[in-house]
């Protein structure tokens, strides 16, 4: 799954970036701790040491304290060997923090990735738990805009190349604090009556740091942590963080829609919007007349199940920016477990699948999930944008829901069927504090371009 880059010699790229960043009477050596702290964070240590992330004995350690007086740890490497205090944190339908969606992911999960999960004691009573996930992160690799064509003015060409050339060079392990899979905080949870807002990102950063420290002794050292996502409500409460080496930045928004109280039917959902924007739904649905919609239970997911992954790979392969690639066997997988909870749409052209989009029910939340489709049939029915009402449509007739989730991508045209954005932030930290400083920097500059126009179809003034 992780390819090795195309890269200068080290020698070589050592010059220039030193070229660029001082002159060349500068006379560093490779002893200098400075120096040496750079070549972590652009070295691919990945494709040096390919050591898989580890995955360790099914019971979790004896607890370990922790720096901070009263508190201790237990990390766990299998979903199936946590107690069931972890269950007992979450809140109420919570599904994809759920030991039996984590053990599933577990099972069906993207080739290389390893998990940790910590429990965080106050005495013996359990007080916190956080759902880590391990990978290599390649950065050309991963931010799949940048092995595109520049276009625009030639100062931009120019930027995208460096931009490019910066990537070449970025590998580094991760360890991911949140779900790679959803967008929406899910990296931890603490029992508030226990812990208080503003000892959690303390105890959060103390646990990823043991962490951190048992994996090296295991043979996978970590670069650094990304803990993904959180609201910016959240970021005074996160402060703590950034005196622990974390850096916060903001990422692509997430789009979700409240549904109204007083809408029950589809109908209700259309008549609230403006003439605008409902002449364009209903110009969206006779478009995509000719397409077939039917709702796939397992039996059904099975037999299409080669063409839906497909479809997944071939619209993941467009993102901006992509975390991880899923095996085939998840939607299955999914189906099979929660056949109530976990939907799939599929979408057929005399005969043929030509699209399926998915939702997972998550509290009183959709969660609009992994979808897939063939670009022409895209273009000529409007199949993307149908699929996001039939995603309304679900939330509002049959599942009832409070909240539908779109996530991340294509923010303009989530916004024009009622998506807001909220903005969300990651926070990251590499381990050479040196290194670090220069970190937040670079997610800065090698961040996709998000520039979109938000659509307003509630409102009765035009866009």
């Amino acid at each position: 799954m992780f390819n090795h880059c195309c890269r200068l010699p080290v020698q070589r790229w050592k010059t220039r970036f030193f070229f660029m960043k001082h002159n060349n009477t500068l006379n560093y050596t490779e002893k200098c701790r400075f120096y040496s702290s750079l070549q972590q964070l652009f070295l691919p240590t990945a494709d040096d040491d390919l050591t898989p992330p580890p995955q360790a004995a099914a019971a979790g350690e004896l607890l370990s304290a922790l720096p901070i007086e009263g508190y201790s740890i237990a990390v766990f490497r299998e979903a199936g060997s946590l107690p069931s205090d972890w269950g007992r944190l979450l809140p109420e339908g919570n599904l994809v923090l759920s030991q039996a969606y984590l053990q599933l992911f577990e099972q069906h999960s993207p080739e290389n990735m390893g998990f940790a999960y910590l429990m965080l004691y106050k005495g013996h009573q359990v007080a916190g738990l956080a759902v880590c996930q391990l990978m290599d992160f390649n950065a050309m690799r991963q931010i799949q805009s940048l092995s595109r064509a520049a276009s625009g003015t030639l100062l931009n060409r120019g930027f995208h190349m460096l931009k490019r050339e910066v990537a070449r060079r970025i590998n580094a392990r991760l360890i991911v604090c949140g779900l790679t899979q959803f967008s929406g905080e899910f990296a931890y949870v603490f029992d508030e009556q226990m812990v208080s807002s503003g000892l959690q990102p303390r105890l959060l950063a103390a646990g990823i740091g043991h962490l951190s420290r048992l994996l090296e002794e295991e043979g996978w050292k970590p670069s650094g942590v990304l803990a993904k996502d959180f609201y910016a409500e959240r970021l005074p409460q996160l402060q703590p963080l950034s005196a622990e080496g974390y850096t916060p930045f903001a990422f692509q928004p997430n789009m979700l829609m409240d549904i109204r109280e007083d809408w029950h039917t589809m109908d209700d959902y259309l008549n609230a919007m403006s003439s605008k924007y409902r002449i364009r739904a209903r110009r969206a649905f006779k478009k995509c007349k000719p397409i077939r919609c039917e709702e796939l239970d397992a039996e059904g997911v099975h037999r299409h199940l080669e063409a839906m992954h497909e479809l997944y790979l071939e619209v993941s392969s467009q993102a901006d920016f992509n975390l991880l690639e899923l095996p085939a066997s998840y939607f299955l997988a999914l189906k099979q477990a929660f056949p109530g909870q976990f939907r799939v749409l599929a979408y057929f052209h005399e005969e043929r699948l030509v699209g399926f989009c998915t939702a997972l029910r998550n509290g009183n939340e959709l969660e609009a999930h992994f979808i897939g489709f063939r670009q022409h049939e895209n273009r000529e029915y409007q199949l993307y944008l149908n699929m996001l009402y039939d995603m309304v449509r679900l939330a509002i007739e049959e599942e009832r829901a409070e909240r539908l989730i779109f996530s991340r991508t294509a923010m303009e045209i989530k916004s024009s069927v009622g998506a807001e954005p909220k903005d969300m932030y990651c926070y990251i930290r590499h381990f050479s504090p040196y290194a670090n400083r220069f970190a937040p920097l670079l997610v800065q500059q090698l961040q996709p371009d998000s520039a979109w126009q938000q659509r307003h179809p509630f409102s009765q003034q035009e866009d």
